[in-house]
C-alpha cells in the first residue's frame, strides 16, 4: 500500500534566527565598484604609458650604445689596418734586403767560381797556383768540376744578366706593394672618418634638422645625399637621430682623433718624423733575417779559429806518403746588407748623421769624421783643408804662419770657403768677404745615436757587399833515411783576396759613397757589411769592391720607388697610448613617434618630455660613450700565440700601430657630460 505524506505550505516548524538564511543586500556596492574601476583603468593606462616609455628609453639607450660602439670599432679597425700594413711594409722591406743580399752573394760566388775578375790576383793567380802546383788528384778535379757548375748558376746574377733582371723585377714588385700599402693607409684612414659619420647617422640627422628648420622635406628623402644607408641608428630605429649638440661632441672627437695618429715620413729632416725619426727604420733593420744582417762565415766543427764556407777545399789524400799538394784552402767570407742614409743627391749621409752605435760620422761629402775630431792645424791658409780632408760648412781650422792676405789665426768653413773668424765680428778687418757675417754652425755631434735620427734625410736605398779571401796549407813529403815525413807549409797569409760582389736597390747611389760604412743605418763603419770593410780577413777584397761600387740599382725606377716610405703611427710615441680619444654621442627621438595611450577623452594621457624650442617637439634623449683601447693578451692560456716573447709575460705593452691589438669598448658617461646634456635638454636649447 502506498503512503503519501503531504507537506503543506506554512506548516514549517519554526527555526531559530541564527539558522535562517540572510536576505540579499541589493545596490549598496555599486558606487564603490564604479570608483574602483575608474582607478584601475587609469592605473592600467598609466602603466601602459610608463611601460611604453620605459621600453622606448631602453631601446633608445641600446641604439645609442650600438652606434657608439660600432663607430669606435671602425676606428679600432683603422688602427689595426695600419698595424697590419706596417707589418706588411716591414716584411716587404726585409724581402727587398734578402734579394739584394742574394744578388751580392751570388755575384761574389760567380767572381770566385768563374774567375771573372782579372784584377783580382788572389783568385786568378795564387788560388790557381795552389790548386795546380801539383797536377792530378781526384778530389781537386772533382772540386773544380763542382764549383764550375756552381759558377754557371751564380753567373746569371752578374750585372745585366738574366738573374739580375729577375731580381730587379721582384724588388720592383715589392717596392710597388710597399707604396700601395702606404697609400692604402691614407685612404683607409680618411675613409674611416666617413664610415664613423655614416655609422652615427650624421647625414640623416643633418638632413632632418635642415628640413625642420625650413619646414619642407628637401634634404631628407630617398634622393638626398644626406639620407644615405649604413646608419646604425637607422638600422635600429628609423625615428632616432643625433641631437644637434652631438655635432660639438663629434667635432671635438675628430679633432682629437686626427691628432692621435699621423703619417710619418722617415725620409725628411728633423720634424718630418719627429724626434724619433729612426723608429720605423729601426723596426725594419731589427726584423732582418740572419742572412741579410750578417752572412759572414761562422766557426765550424767546434774550432773557433777555423772557417769552413762551401768553397773551402780539403784533401786528406795528401797524407798518403809522397802525395804532396794542398791539404786545405780555407775561404774566409764576410758580407751583409745595409739600409743606407742618403742626402738629397743620393750620395751618402748629410754631415754629422752617420756612425751607428760608435762616435764616427760622415761630413757633408760623405767622408768619415769623428764627432769629437780636433780642428785642422796647418801652416798656411793655402793648405786648408789639409791631409786630403774636404771641408764642410761649420768646420774649423787654425793657420799657424799665414801671410799678408790670410794672417795666422782661426778660420771657419763658410759658404764653401775658409774665412777668418774675425770676419764674423761686428767690425771685420779689411779683406773679409762682404757677404759673410754669420758663422755657419758646426754639424751636431753624433754621439751614440743611430744614424737616421733627427737631422737625417733619406733612407731610400739598400746596399749589400760580400768579400772573400783565402789562405792555404800544403803538405810536402820528404824522405829521411827512407822514412817519409810530411812537412806542412803555409802558402799564403789569410788576407789574399779571392772574390767580391755587391748590389743595391732603391735610390741609385754613386760611388764612392755607395759602399761607405759610415752612412749605414744601425751600423758604424767597423760593423758594416758583416765587418767585411774592417776585418783583416776580407779588408783587401772589400776595398777592391768598394772602388768599383755596387752597380746599377735593382729597382726599375729608383727615383720613384725604393727604400722606406711614409707610414701611419701614433703621433706622440713617448706617451703610453693605451687608449684612444673617447667618442661621446647623444641621440633623440620625438615622443610623438612613440607608442602612446590609445584611450581618448578623460582617460587619455600624453607622453611627457622636454620640448625643444627649435621645432617645438618633445624629445627623449640618451647619452653613450665608447673608446678604442690597446691591450695585448699576456696571461690568457688560450691566447698563447699572442703573448710577448720579449720581456716578462706580465709586462704591459704600450700602444702603437705596429701590433694589431686595438679594441673597442663602451664606457660610462662622466658627471660633466650628463649634467651638460640634462641642462641643454631641460632648457630645450638644442
Amino acid at each position: 500500500m502506498d503512503i503519501h505524506f503531504i507537506m503543506r505550505p506554512g506548516r514549517l516548524r519554526s527555526l531559530p534566527r541564527s539558522a535562517r538564511p540572510e536576505r540579499r543586500q541589493r545596490g549598496q556596492a555599486l558606487v564603490f565598484a564604479l570608483f574602483t574601476s575608474v582607478l584601475v583603468i587609469l592605473a592600467l593606462f598609466a602603466m601602459y604609458s610608463m611601460g611604453g616609455q620605459t621600453i622606448e628609453k631602453i631601446k633608445l639607450q641600446n641604439t645609442a650604445d650600438a652606434a657608439a660602439y660600432s663607430a669606435a670599432l671602425a676606428e679600432a679597425r683603422d688602427y689595426n689596418f695600419s698595424a697590419y700594413t706596417n707589418r706588411a711594409m716591414v716584411a716587404n722591406q726585409v724581402g727587398v734586403a734578402q734579394f739584394v743580399g742574394l744578388t751580392s752573394w751570388f755575384r761574389n760566388l760567380s767572381a770566385f767560381t768563374n774567375n771573372n775578375d782579372s784584377a783580382n790576383l788572389g783568385r786568378s793567380v795564387l788560388y790557381e797556383l795552389m790548386m795546380n802546383i801539383w797536377p792530378g788528384g781526384t778530389l781537386k778535379s772533382l772540386y773544380k768540376t763542382v764549383y764550375k757548375g756552381i759558377g754557371t748558376v751564380a753567373g746569371v746574377f752578374d750585372e745585366g744578366k738574366l738573374g739580375s733582371t729577375f731580381m730587379k723585377g721582384a724588388i720592383t714588385l715589392l717596392d710597388g706593394l710597399i707604396r700601395v700599402y702606404s697609400e692604402s693607409q691614407r685612404v683607409y684612414h680618411y675613409a674611416t672618418a666617413l664610415t664613423v659619420t655614416q655609422t652615427l647617422g650624421v647625414f640623416d640627422s643633418l638632413g632632418q634638422t635642415l628640413d625642420n628648420m625650413l619646414g619642407v622635406t628637401l634634404f631628407k628623402g630617398p634622393l638626398s645625399i644626406l639620407d644615405g644607408d649604413g646608419s646604425i641608428l637607422k638600422a635600429n630605429d628609423d625615428k632616432v637621430q643625433l641631437t644637434t649638440s652631438s655635432a660639438f661632441y663629434l667635432g671635438y672627437h675628430f679633432y682629437k682623433w686626427f691628432n692621435f695618429t699621423e703619417f710619418k715620413n722617415p725620409n725628411m729632416d728633423a720634424g718630418g718624423d719627429g724626434a724619433n725619426a729612426e723608429r720605423f727604420a729601426q723596426v725594419t733593420t731589427d726584423s732582418l733575417d740572419d742572412f741579410s744582417r750578417d752572412r759572414s762565415t761562422k766557426p765550424a766543427w767546434g774550432f773557433a779559429f777555423f772557417y769552413a764556407p762551401p768553397l773551402t777545399f780539403v784533401d786528406p789524400t795528401v797524407f798518403i806518403p809522397y802525395t804532396s799538394g794542398p791539404l786545405f784552402l780555407p775561404v774566409f767570407h764576410r758580407g751583409g746588407t745595409e739600409l743606407k742614409v742618403t742626402n738629397d743627391a743620393g750620395t751618402g749621409a748629410p754631415a754629422g748623421t752617420g756612425g751607428g752605435t760608435g762616435d764616427s760620422g760622415v761630413d757633408c761629402n760623405g767622408n768619415p769624421v769623428s764627432s769629437a775630431s780636433p780642428p785642422l792645424v796647418v801652416d798656411y791658409h793655402s793648405q786648408l783643408p789639409g791631409g786630403g780632408y774636404t771641408g764642410c760648412d761649420g768646420d774649423t781650422g787654425t793657420v799657424q804662419l799665414g801671410d799678408a792676405a790670410h794672417p795666422a789665426g782661426a778660420y771657419a768653413r763658410n759658404a764653401g770657403q775658409w774665412v777668418d773668424t774675425r770676419c764674423f765680428g761686428t767690425t771685420p778687418p779689411a779683406g773679409c768677404p762682404t757677404t759673410t757675417r754669420t758663422p755657419t754652425p758646426a754639424p751636431a755631434a753624433n754621439g751614440n745615436a743611430h744614424p737616421g735620427g733627427a737631422g737625417s734625410k733619406s733612407k731610400r736605398s739598400w746596399t749589400a757587399m760580400d768579400a772573400s779571401s783565402f789562405s792555404g796549407l800544403d803538405i810536402f813529403w820528404i824522405s829521411i833515411l827512407g822514412i817519409p815525413i810530411p812537412l806542412p807549409i803555409p802558402f799564403v797569409p789569410p788576407w789574399v783576396p779571392v772574390s767580391h760582389g755587391a748590389a743595391q736597390s732603391g735610390k741609385q747611389l754613386s760611388k764612392p759613397d755607395v759602399l761607405s760604412g759610415d752612412n749605414n743605418f744601425g751600423h758604424d763603419a767597423s760593423n758594416a757589411y758583416g765587418e767585411s770593410l774592417s776585418s783583416w780577413t776580407t779588408k783587401i777584397s772589400a776595398a777592391m769592391q768598394q772602388e768599383k761600387g755596387a752597380g746599377t740599382s735593382l729597382t726599375l725606377s729608383p727615383n720613384t720607388f725604393g727604400g722606406l716610405t711614409q707610414y701611419m703611427d701614433v703621433k706622440d710615441i713617448a706617451a703610453e697610448n693605451l687608449t684612444g680619444p673617447p667618442l661621446v654621442i647623444e641621440v633623440e627621438k620625438n615622443v610623438s613617434d612613440m607608442p602612446k595611450n590609445p584611450a581618448t577623452g578623460q582617460f587619455a594621457t600624453a607622453n611627457g618630455a622636454p620640448v625643444r624650442k627649435l621645432d617645438n617637439l618633445g624629445k627623449m634623449r640618451s647619452l653613450s660613450k665608447a673608446q678604442v683601447y690597446f691591450s695585448r693578451p699576456t696571461t690568457d692560456s688560450g691566447l698563447d700565440w699572442f703573448k710577448r716573447t720579449i720581456g716578462s709575460a706580465g709586462a704591459t705593452e704600450l700602444g702603437s700601430l705596429y701590433n694589431p691589438y686595438w679594441q673597442a669598448r663602451l664606457m660610462p658617461n662622466d658627471f660633466i657630460e650628463q649634467y651638460i646634456s640634462m641642462e641643454i635638454h631641460r632648457a630645450g636649447l638644442l
